[in-house]
């Protein structure tokens, strides 16, 4: 009986012989050629399957806190840029900017009010300067005038009491003279009365001018609180305008943390978004393959949710520390005891969105193409 074989009880006889041997020894090149062509393909390229997309996710919060009466956008909904995601109750802090805005108006208008005083003051007082200087000028006139009758008179009085000592006037002649001469003294007391009365007056109207200098410090703390109520009237206008939260891009909501009637707080996170244009891909390639790796290097990609199709992306950052670097528990290995493990180096890698089909999360596995070098195969 003859021995069994793979192909049977013997090699048979024959033709049947010849045809086994002949699919074997085919089977076999084939399986070499494969095998070879495999190995070099290897060589050419570095794969991964701990790879996923990514997009930088944005957290969408509060910067004043209230009530919610309004969440204008839910898990998958599509937003662009400026629009309202969410409202928060904004009726009091309208009722505050109103009563700013009121308070400016009034400091505006208080400060119109004194403004025209200080104009109707300067404009009086330089009126009451000009007329009470004019009116001291002749006040100085009619001193000097009085001055020379009284000199006159004097003299005349003099000369009538020689005459009449001599009597060569009558003695009504002298009195006559007396009288005009206590006449001219007379005008001479008023002229200068006159004169210290008009000079007080033009000091009096000159120091009316110094109301319009406090009036102009009024003006002044009335502009310096008008300031610092501007600056509390922008300060409330943005306090209204952040009640409307409103999106920063144009994207994709991928959840929600808060719903209309919650109370929310200041830094508050209240949804993720994230723009489905601007993906890339995460991956962890082992720290063996880092050597292969060069910035641009094409990479072919296939995701596990649509397997029938193939994408291409470039490598565009590869990390520059190991995985575990940033691990919350790290392991110190106090008790000696070591097991070497192969380290992962994060890698980011460029792909255009298509169809708007590839989402973050999802996994996929990259195929990057080695520049330039060659390298050993690795089992």
């Amino acid at each position: 009986m003859p021995p069994k074989t793979l192909f049977g009880s013997g090699f048979g006889s024959g033709a049947g012989r010849i045809i086994r041997v002949s699919v074997l020894v085919v089977a076999l090149a084939a399986g070499g050629i494969w095998g070879t062509q495999w190995l070099q393909y290897r060589a050419g390229h570095v794969f991964e399957n701990d790879a996923r997309i990514s997009a930088d996710m944005i957290a969408i919060a509060s910067r004043v806190d209230g009530w919610v009466v309004e969440r204008l956008a839910g898990q998958g909904d599509r937003v662009r840029a400026g629009d309202v995601l969410v409202r928060i109750d904004g009726r009091e802090a309208r009722f505050k900017l109103a009563e700013l805005e009121a308070r400016i108006a009034e400091i505006k208008a208080e400060q119109g009010t004194v403004a025209a005083e200080v104009k109707m003051i300067e404009s009086q007082t330089r009126h009451r300067v000009a007329a009470q200087g004019y009116r001291l000028e002749a006040s100085r006139v009619a001193v000097q005038a009085a001055e020379k009758q009284v000199a006159l008179g004097g003299s005349e009085h003099r000369r009538i009491a020689l005459l009449a000592k001599r009597r060569i006037v009558s003695q009504a002649r002298l009195e006559k003279t007396e009288a005009d001469l206590n006449d001219a003294e007379e005008r001479l007391r008023r002229a200068r009365a006159d004169l210290l009365a008009n000079t007080a007056l033009l000091a009096e109207a000159r120091a009316a001018g110094a109301e319009a200098g406090v009036l102009n410090s009024r003006i002044e703390q009335l502009r310096a609180e008008q300031r610092r109520i501007a600056a509390q009237l922008e300060q409330q206008r943005l306090n209204v305008k952040d009640r409307n939260i409103v999106s920063p891009i144009s994207g994709v909501v991928d959840t929600t943390f808060i719903d209309a009637g919650e109370y929310i707080r200041p830094g508050q996170r209240m949804m993720l978004i994230h723009d489905p244009d601007k993906i890339y891909i995460s991956a962890n390639i082992r720290e063996t393959d880092l050597r292969d790796l060069a910035l641009g290097a094409a990479v072919k990609i296939s995701v596990d949710a649509f397997p029938g199709q193939r994408f291409l992306g470039e490598l565009t950052k590869i990390g520059d520390a190991a995985t575990s670097q940033f691990a919350l528990l790290p392991n110190p290995n106090p008790s000696g005891n070591f097991t070497k493990v192969t380290q992962r180096i994060p890698v980011t890698i460029r792909i255009d969105q298509v169809d708007g089909l590839l989402r973050p999360g999802m996994m996929v596995e990259i195929d990057i193409v080695i520049q330039g070098t060659k390298r050993e195969p690795r089992s």
